[in-house]
């Protein structure tokens, strides 16, 4: 059996146990990169930098994220990951892992600069699953995760013509209070107010929460969202 199948196996074995924190999901996804991608891990507690891996004839630094299927299948297009600017990697290595089997998807395998934007304060570059594909790729991965939606392209402020340019923030911001993202003050604009402080993508999103689980389940989307940039 090889390393990524029991590792994949793993992943499978502990969501059946339930649902705990993301560490085993970080672990397939590395393990993934070793073995597929010829990454050399990086050594233990080493920030920002999950390993390097050789290509054109030098060793390119290497970040792994992970996402578990149940993360994708609530927060869909939007979900999400912040990097620090000052702090980029030569390659970003996006893998959503499955939970229901054992298997994975490559979401995003390049530069981080071509993805994503950054925030308006220059520290963080967000970067959204709508980012790393297309509207019709993010579509048919939903689906396949057994959920429909419409899936629409990101508000891209000052991007070029090509679809993989990076964003960059322009004047009259404000972050969402649930994400974090700094949006163009016309995102928080809905429902007749201009001074709303949920974002419209996560407005929807809170409602759709409520819907499956009321009060109780909009304050944890709220925990679950914020841990991920108050943390």
């Amino acid at each position: 059996m090889s390393r990524v199948t029991k590792a994949l196996e793993m992943v499978v074995g502990a969501y059946e146990l339930g649902q705990y924190d993301s560490n085993v999901i970080g672990m397939a996804a590395e393990v993934i990169a070793e073995e597929e991608f010829g990454m050399k891990k990086a050594p233990r507690g080493m920030k920002d930098v999950d390993g390097t891996w050789f290509r054109d004839g030098r060793d390119h630094t290497v970040q792994v994220k992970a996402w578990s299927e149940d993360r994708v299948k609530t927060y869909r297009q939007f979900t999400y990951f912040r990097l620090r600017e000052n702090a980029l990697p030569d390659v970003l290595l996006c893998i959503l892992v499955y939970c229901s089997k054992p298997g994975y998807e490559i979401i995003y395998n390049g530069s981080p600069r071509d993805v994503g934007y950054v925030e308006k304060n220059g520290r963080d570059r967000v970067i959204r699953f709508s980012h790393m594909r297309t509207p019709e790729e993010v579509a048919s991965i939903l689906r396949g995760l057994g959920v429909e939606e419409k899936v629409v392209r990101p508000r891209r402020p000052n991007a070029s013509r090509d679809p993989k340019a990076p964003v960059v923030e322009s004047d009259s911001r404000k972050p969402c209070s649930i994400c974090g993202v700094s949006f163009p003050v016309e995102e928080f604009h809905y429902g007749g107010r201009t001074t709303n402080s949920y974002c419209t993508s996560c407005c929807k999103l809170h409602r759709q929460a409520y819907n499956r689980g009321g009060s109780e389940g909009t304050r944890l989307f709220r925990e679950e969202m914020r841990k991920n940039w108050k943390n």
